[in-house]
Parts: structure tokens; C-alpha cells; sequence
């Protein structure tokens, strides 16, 4: 080993030990005269005009906050979009020690009735304490990276808890096994022959490319053989077409499309430790909410093949995300070849 190798080493290491000394020598509290630790490791001012993150004469955007036995939730919500779509940021603390420790910070997107909701983990840069007394007041400077412009914001916050904020931990979450396991597939022989042509299942996916990461569960109709049974969308000239029909409708003018087709009941997110609070439906009008939230019957619109012969039907079915159920009501085949059915 050359004499300049040896000595970029030994400096290398020096400044290693130098800045994990300096490190360990600035504690996240102080302690005074009389031995109470004081919450406060920064000689920034901070207020309770802090409590604003966004300035505005009649409707200012604030830092909110929850407390549990063991943890420290605050955030705030901005607005974005025109529909009510809303990103939250939310960043959660460690209580249990001296003083509050960050955890971990994550953004919730809620889209609303129009856009998939969404949660995506928050990089946090640094955390100071400015105050802290127990289950009272939180006050202190956070830096952090959004997940999704990158950009960096260094906020100030000051909450004061009421006993109102105190919440219970959820443990109770929803999962879908729980509501679908028994339910699903449904199996449907239109024709009554002993034979299998529609299926009424989940497609389950995983998706590893978000943190936190989740599993994805789509209840929809197949066909089991796509050139004989068909689900016929109406022709139009944009996308998505629909596969979910209420009367008055009927079989003519209608066509199979095996891609830009609406054919999802719903979809269930299911989100990995420690993010099931946010497990839920979409129940939203990517899903045909404004269809299946209503009391008409709905239908889908088949057409089965028998060699060069064409018959028309329909499946008649019944769901229902708030209460998770779904069911086949009723089917229909028409025995008269190639003769449409209307349902008025």
C-alpha cells in the first residue's frame, strides 16, 4: 500500500468517526438545571402562527394532529384539482421515548369520486424538536422530499391537542379474503348443458413498484371461451365502453371488445404493514359507482355461438360494495336464433 493510499484512508476515517462523534453529541432534547429534559434541539424560532402552512384570509390551511398511547400523527391537506381530489401529507412520531421521535411520513392522495386514491411513502430529511409537552403541544421543523414532484419543503409546524384528538388504533382493518373468499367465482351455464360459459371471479395483482406496496382485487365477468360467449359493449365512438347495462336496453347495435372495456365492479386496495387503515373500495365512477349505487337492476349483455348460430341473453346480477356482497340473480338465453331481447 502506497504512503498516499495509507494517509487518504486514515483520513477517510477520521472524518467518518468525526461525524458520527458530532452526531451523538447533539442530543434531540436538553436538559435544565433541575434535570427535566427540555424538548428542544433547535435555535429556530418557532410560533404558534406556525400552526398555518398556507396563508389565506378566509380558509388558511393548518396543521392537524391525532395522539395515541403510543404515537404522534399530524398533517395537513391541500386541495388540487377541481372535483374535491385532495394530497394529505401526514407524518407520524415514536412517543414513548423522551421526546418524540420521527417514525415514518407518507402523502395521501384522495381522488375523490373521480381518481384513484392513492398513498406513497415520504422521504424525511431532518427533524427538530422545538416543544414538546405530553399529549398538549407539539412543535418543531421538518424537512422532506415529495414522492412525486421531488421537490424539498422545510416546514415549521406548532399543534395544540385537545383531549378530542385522542383516538383509538384501528386494528380493525378490512381485507378482501374476509368479505369475497366464500362468494367468489360464481360459475354461470347459460344454456343449461353441464358446461361452464361465464364466470363471475377476482383478478388479483401485485404491485411492488409503490411503497408501501399492495395487492389490487378486480371482481369482474369472463368469458371461458371468448370466440362462442361473448360480453357485448355498445358501439360507440370514444372508450371506455361500458359492459354494465340497466333497462331499457337491448342486444342490437352491440359488439364484443376484448380491450378499452369498463368491465370492473370494483376494485379493493389492500395495502402492507403498516398502511391496512388504508384498505378500501374504490366505489368511485372509474367503476361504475353512479350504475351500481343506484336501485336498478343491472345486467350484462351476452351473445353465445353455436357453430354459424347466434343467440342473445343477458345475466342479471346484484352488487354491492358497502356491504360486500355479490350475486347472479337471474340469466336469460334466447331460444330463437338470432333474435335480440329487450329489457324495458
Amino acid at each position: 500500500m502506497t504512503p498516499i493510499r495509507s494517509i487518504f484512508i486514515l483520513i477517510a476515517f477520521l472524518a467518518i468517526y468525526s461525524c458520527g462523534s458530532k452526531q451523538e453529541e447533539i442530543p434531540p432534547f436538553k436538559i435544565d438545571e433541575n434535570g427535566n429534559v427540555i424538548c428542544n434541539n433547535t435555535a429556530t424560532s418557532i410560533t404558534k402562527d406556525d400552526n398555518i402552512v398556507v396563508q389565506h384570509e378566509t380558509n388558511p390551511i393548518v396543521w392537524k394532529g391525532t395522539y395515541t398511547e403510543t404515537t404522534i400523527n399530524i398533517n395537513f391537506t391541500l386541495p388540487v384539482g377541481t372535483e374535491g381530489e385532495s394530497e394529505q401529507y401526514n407524518f407520524v412520531f415514536d412517543k414513548t421515548s423522551e421526546c418524540p421521535k420521527i417514525q415514518r411520513a407518507f402523502k395521501f392522495y384522495d381522488g375523490n369520486n373521480d381518481d384513484v386514491s392513492a398513498i406513497t411513502e415520504m422521504d424525511v430529511l431532518e427533524f427538530y424538536n422545538h416543544g414538546w409537552e405530553k399529549d398538549a403541544q407539539f412543535s418543531g421543523l421538518i424537512s422532506y422530499k415529495d414522492p412525486h414532484n421531488k421537490h424539498f419543503f422545510s416546514r415549521k409546524f406548532w399543534i395544540d391537542f385537545t383531549e378530542n384528538d385522542k383516538i383509538i388504533e384501528n386494528t380493525n382493518f378490512s381485507f378482501f379474503d374476509d368479505y369475497f373468499d366464500e362468494e367468489l367465482p360464481i360459475e354461470i351455464d347459460m344454456d343449461k348443458n353441464g358446461s361452464i360459459d361465464y364466470k363471475m371471479i377476482v383478478e388479483t395483482k401485485r404491485d411492488i413498484g409503490n411503497t408501501p406496496k399492495f395487492n389490487s382485487y378486480t371482481i369482474k365477468l369472463i368469458s371461458t371461451n371468448e370466440s362462442e360467449n361473448l360480453i357485448l359493449s355498445p358501439i360507440l365512438k370514444n372508450d371506455p365502453y361500458t359492459v354494465i347495462y340497466e333497462a331499457p336496453f337491448n342486444s342490437e347495435n352491440k359488439r364484443q371488445y376484448l380491450n378499452d372495456v369498463k368491465n370492473a365492479l370494483d376494485v379493493f386496495y389492500e395495502f402492507d404493514t403498516p398502511y391496512q387503515n388504508y384498505n378500501y373500495f374504490l366505489n368511485n365512477n372509474l367503476t361504475s359507482r353512479n350504475v351500481l349505487a343506484n336501485n336498478k337492476d343491472d345486467y350484462y349483455v351476452i351473445r353465445m355461438n353455436f357453430g354459424d348460430k347466434r343467440f342473445y341473453g343477458w345475466i342479471k346480477f346484484k352488487y354491492d360494495s358497502e356491504n360486500h356482497t355479490v350475486e347472479i340473480i337471474e340469466t336469460f338465453l334466447n331460444p330463437i336464433e338470432t333474435k335480440h331481447i329487450y329489457v324495458d
